[in-house]
């Protein structure tokens, strides 16, 4: 019997520089934005960079709340379970990374405009949950999504783990030929951003544990290499790139 794929919980990520941080933009290639332009989609709080007194306190915040958390760090290096802070890596794209944050690139008609509105955090549910699966036995790319029994708010939520009966549906799926690339993204917390490009040059960026990103672009290589002649070590070169 064949195994199940494995599923990683993804979904669009998120800025971390000052400038755009916990926001994303959607795109097409000339950098318009094109939420509205997305059929079906609920509408979501437009994007904008910040300005000098809004980034100014997103590092104040970033400054409260690690010396807020350094007491559990310290704790937790004591009982033997390291938890220090996880950093971002080198930064790649100052234009998608702290000038704007685009989490779709894509032009009218292209893949990754099909990608479900459900991967946006801000406009599910905060009990439902998003993941991928890439299945060897139909060579598709899935993105399945789940009622959680999770308790609490968006904010904190406590208990769950487990899937509320009946609320499992696939919300897109797709060729695994039609997937072109697959990167890691350094410039997120612990590498847990992964970029993913498709054959008609649009591409989403996307977010995972570390461990799910690693997971994720080393089955989508796998599938892509024979096309692209040679993959790097968790990492295919995408196709244009903006």
């Amino acid at each position: 019997m064949d195994e199940e794929p494995e599923r990683y919980r993804v979904e669009f990520a998120s800025g971390t520089a000052a400038s755009v941080a916990k926001r994303r933009s959607f795109r097409d290639h000339e950098r318009n934005d094109i939420e509205s332009d997305l059929p079906g989609w609920p509408s979501g709080q437009a994007f904008a960079v910040r300005g000098f007194f809004g980034q100014l306190g997103q590092h104040v915040q970033t400054v409260v709340t690690g010396l807020l958390m350094l007491p559990l760090h310290i704790i937790a290096d004591a009982l033997g379970s390291p938890a220090s802070p996880e950093r971002r890596g080198k930064l790649e794209e100052p234009e998608n990374e702290v000038d704007d944050f685009p989490v779709m690139w894509a032009g009218v008609g292209e893949t990754a405009r099909t990608l479900p509105w459900q991967l946006d955090p801000s406009r599910r549910s905060w009990r439902m949950v998003t993941e991928m699966e890439v299945a060897e036995s139909d060579g598709l790319v899935r993105v399945l999504s789940y009622e959680d029994t999770a308790r609490g708010s968006r904010f904190v939520s406590w208990g769950g783990g487990e899937k509320v009966p009946g609320s499992e549906a696939v919300l897109w799926s797709l060729p695994r030929k039609d997937v072109v690339g697959a990167e890691i993204k350094s410039f997120s917390v612990a590498e847990s951003d992964f970029k993913i490009s498709f054959r008609d040059g649009s591409w989403a960026r996307l977010t995972t544990s570390s461990y799910g990103a690693q997971g994720i672009v080393a089955l989508l290589s796998s599938s892509t290499s024979s096309q692209v002649g040679q993959v790097g070590a968790l990492r295919v070169p995408p196709a244009n790139s903006p």
